[in-house]
């Protein structure tokens, strides 16, 4: 939100110079000034403009029995039990909805003030709506879903016109143990009862459920993800690697039986004129970092390892859908240059969009692409040669 683009205005103020802004840019295509819109929203604005071309009323919505169902089996539910009556009594004290949704942006739990109950009903803002960006445009859940980070969208920073009255505190709730985005809290109110302290109050609860998840079992002890947005998990711990290093544990992974040096280097750089010694210093490095479990003569991995693509390989192989759905995040490491690298991409994106070109349900493609924060061209394309 531009709070601090602002600071110099009264809330109507604020609203009224925000409402400006919207209206140039949804009208004419102007972007915003970015001394009083932050980079953000309008980043988030543009977004919406691509995904959306139609005004809506509410957001869309997945039928309630299915989402009750997720939302008991949810460790999610678990975790966040003890926070509830809390939340329950900022809500009605603080005339606010409170809300839970799963990583994908679907809400899966909801309570509302007297002050909101209509209101939230109104526009789908309860069990069952869907509220990631590319259904809804830009929102608090929405954004703190595609920045993982703590956001609040005021008044007509919401790119739909019908939650111009609305202000919206979400932060993401991040497991502790595997970093990942395991769901986002939200609490919104009337844009007039706007507070600084409503994202404080909202961040901390998300860290406060987050602190109740039951720990991760490891699938591995190395796991790597690295379809859309990469993560190294060694030992049930974040691993912070460079691009270089994780193209190479990945060739590692590729290459179970091991490789010699100069196969190595050639896998990695191609043709590039880059020593061999460059090579070893990087292995070495990386040896340090996995705690000498990186084998040489031939470089191999000594341990058991999960990584994302090779699993998303063998279910589009066995032709399972769901669980080849479930695994793409978007392109495999898409800025790598690495031959091998670029050879298993490529793979395993003419395969993927042969399976999207089969897939005839619609339901299962918008699963698809509000699961995503990345790679969601193809699923898009196909979702709207169905519904057209």
């Amino acid at each position: 939100m531009s709070d601090n683009l602002l600071a110099g205005y009264n809330l109507k103020e604020r609203r009224n110079i925000i409402e400006n802004h919207w209206c140039d840019f949804t009208e004419s295509a102007i972007r915003p000034a970015q001394d009083q819109i932050s980079q953000a929203i309008s980043q988030s604005w543009q977004r919406s403009a691509l995904s959306l071309n139609k005004k809506v009323t509410h957001a869309p919505s997945i039928a309630k029995t299915r989402i009750r169902e997720e939302w008991q089996m949810s460790p999610l539910s678990i975790a966040a039990r003890q926070e509830q009556d809390n939340m329950m009594q900022l809500a009605r004290e603080g005339e606010l909805v409170a809300a839970i949704a799963d990583p994908s942006g679907c809400m899966l739990w909801s309570h509302a003030s007297r002050h909101m109950r209509s209101r939230a009903e109104s526009v789908n803002f309860q069990e069952g709506g869907r509220w990631d960006e590319q259904s809804i445009g830009t929102n608090a859940i929405g954004l703190a879903k595609k920045l993982r980070s703590p956001v609040t969208v005021f008044s007509s920073e919401h790119y739909q016109s019908f939650l111009h009255d609305w202000v919206c505190y979400a932060a993401p709730i991040i497991h502790p143990q595997s970093g990942e985005c395991v769901g986002i809290l939200d609490m919104s109110t009337t844009w007039k009862k706007h507070t600084a302290l409503g994202q404080a109050a909202v961040t901390q609860l998300a860290c406060n459920i987050a602190r109740n998840l039951p720990e991760v079992s490891p699938r591995a002890e190395l796991e790597i993800r690295a379809l859309g947005q990469a993560q190294v998990v060694f030992r049930g711990q974040n691993l912070q690697l460079s691009k270089r290093q994780l193209e190479i544990l990945c060739l590692l992974a590729l290459n179970p039986q091991g490789l010699k040096l100069e196969a190595f280097h050639a896998a990695l750089y191609g043709d590039a004129p880059i020593s061999s010694s460059t090579l070893k210093a990087e292995l070495s490095h990386l040896r340090h970092l996995l705690d000498g479990q990186v084998g040489s003569r031939p470089y191999r991995l000594m341990m058991p390892v999960w990584c994302d693509f090779i699993q998303v390989w063998q279910a589009l192989h066995e032709q399972n859908v769901n669980e080849a759905f479930r695994l793409y995040q978007g392109p495999l490491m898409a800025q790598s240059e690495s031959p091998e690298l670029e050879e298993w991409r490529h793979c395993i994106e003419a395969v993927m969009g042969k399976l999207l070109n089969s897939c005839n349900e619609p339901e299962l493609l918008m699963q698809q692409l509000c699961a995503k924060t990345s790679g969601n061209e193809m699923v898009r394309e196909r979702l709207v040669e169905l519904i057209s």
